[in-house]
């Protein structure tokens, strides 16, 4: 693949305080533009990913369940359906782009360039990741929450960004367990709605960690990025949650997050130096084909 140059994210230095607070947040981008992000390119793309990096499912879903099973397709059939997203009903999810080298400097380039605009350092981003998500008109996205920072990019098609709440810290806690269960975020039970984002090419937002939402496209097909990155202090969450489950697993009671600050530091710890340890001992994976 030839790299064409993309247009650096730049949501000034007023995404910082969002990110701090955790609040939803839209911003303008010019991605859009992109060859690289054509429909055809990500046809492309898709051909190029592992099976296990392609989800497809019906267009239409309910917006709440008690349980999801991903549903995965193989590079062809993926590029198939992309290329035909206005007729074939379908609603796709494209995993971790950055497997292919080009789409990782994409990554790396949108996020370094919305950091230093924000006045934040590059290097306190970690664990990125890129998602391109197609859908055909009228497609729903169930409600979920992501644990992860997240930057929805719409490139085609309009959509609308729904954000919700849990109705309290007992809702929040349930959907947490099921989230480390293998519920992959989506909720069984209906968040309240907050607010809502109109999305459509030039268009962006800012998704906070554990923040409840919901998309629904208009009537033409969509084409979105999402790319996500943790900073220490929801990788610091997300790791005393993991070790609070494999606790509660052995039937101990261990404090939520944030209830006891320097237990959680510990916590995040162990779990830092558990995953190092795993990663020396795991073997490589395999590269995208492409």
């Amino acid at each position: 693949m030839t790299r064409t140059p993309f247009t650096p994210l730049d949501a000034g230095p007023e995404f910082a305080r969002h990110l701090a607070a955790r609040t939803p947040f839209p911003f303008a981008h010019s991605l859009d533009g992109s060859p690289d992000l054509s429909l055809e390119a990500i046809a492309r793309l898709a051909e190029a990913l592992p099976q296990e990096s392609i989800i497809t499912e019906s267009a239409v879903m309910p917006l709440v369940s008690s349980d999801y099973t991903p549903q995965f397709s193989t590079p062809r059939d993926a590029g198939d359906r992309i290329r035909a997203i206005d007729d074939s009903a379908a609603w796709m999810t494209l995993l971790n782009i950055e497997q292919v080298p080009a789409y990782g400097a994409l990554v790396d380039e949108q996020l370094d360039s919305l950091a230093r605009a924000a006045g934040i350092s590059p290097r306190t981003w970690q664990r990125r990741m890129g998602f391109v998500f197609v859908s055909s008109p009228g497609s729903i996205t169930p409600a979920h929450f992501d644990i992860e920072h997240s930057l929805c990019i719409q490139l085609r098609g309009e959509r609308s960004l729904n954000f919700g709440a849990f109705s309290g810290r007992d809702h929040r806690d349930t959907e947490v367990h099921r989230y480390w269960a293998g519920s992959f975020g989506r909720m069984e039970t209906m968040p309240k709605m907050v607010s809502e984002v109109a999305l459509a090419p030039g268009k962006a937002a800012y998704i906070p960690p554990y923040t409840p939402h919901w998309l629904n496209n208009g009537d033409a097909a969509s084409l979105s990025l999402t790319i996500t990155f943790f900073n220490r202090d929801n990788a610091n969450e997300s790791m005393v949650q993991a070790l609070n489950e494999k606790l509660a697993r052995l039937h101990l009671h261990p404090a939520r997050y944030g209830e006891h600050p320097r237990a959680d530091l510990v916590k995040a710890a162990i779990m830092r130096a558990n995953s190092a340890v795993k990663n020396r001992l795991r073997p490589p994976k395999p590269a995208a084909r492409g």
